[in-house]
């Protein structure tokens, strides 16, 4: 997993809950970078798995819903940094479309060693969208975060439902994305 994503993490519990609460959790997380990260390195997914529970610990808080809060943390980050990805979109159904065709494209170009995960996205009539997830990682609440935070960022009103995927654990899931009305 590229360390950007643990920078990222890393600077959301210290936005979030303060630079003690990062520095105990790094301290208490026995990972392979010692609480390092390069942005372009890439490390063990299970050091950040180990990093959300010891921040799980120490807040009180649900792994998974620190995870969706991470995901909605990303998904600002993203449309700060990366604002390339959002010129000339203004719909969520769209962006989410593109994620596999365009913004993990690129990733791939920037980082041949890069694994981001699979979404496979149909529309089912006019107001569905349909994204299957699929990762060697278990993150399907991340992807969740980062789809909730992509409808509120477009400011879309589409109700989001989560089913379990063909793997039955957090490797997978079916995201369903419901408008009420179709958008011009």
């Amino acid at each position: 997993m590229k360390g950007i994503i643990f920078t990222e993490f890393l600077e959301m519990v210290e936005s979030e809950f303060g630079f003690a609460v990062a520095d105990e959790v790094v301290a208490k997380t026995s990972s392979h970078s010692e609480g390092v990260y390069s942005g372009v390195e890439s490390y063990p997914h299970q050091d950040l798995i180990a990093m959300i529970g010891g921040l799980s610990v120490s807040v009180g808080l649900e792994q998974g819903e620190l995870v969706r809060s991470f995901g909605r943390y990303l998904f600002r980050s993203f449309t700060k940094n990366n604002t390339m990805f959002f010129e000339g979109i203004s719909d969520a159904f769209v962006f989410l479309k593109g994620i596999e065709t365009v913004i993990h494209t690129e990733v791939r170009k920037l980082y041949d060693d890069a694994k981001p995960p699979e979404f496979e996205c149909y529309e089912d009539g006019d107001r569905s969208l349909v994204l299957n997830y699929h990762s060697n990682r278990p993150f399907a609440d991340l992807a969740e975060g980062l789809i909730l935070e992509c409808l509120e960022y477009f400011e879309d009103t589409a109700i989001l439902s989560r089913f379990a995927g063909p793997t039955g654990d957090h490797c997978s899931a079916r995201f369903v994305l419901e408008r009420s009305k179709t958008v011009p």
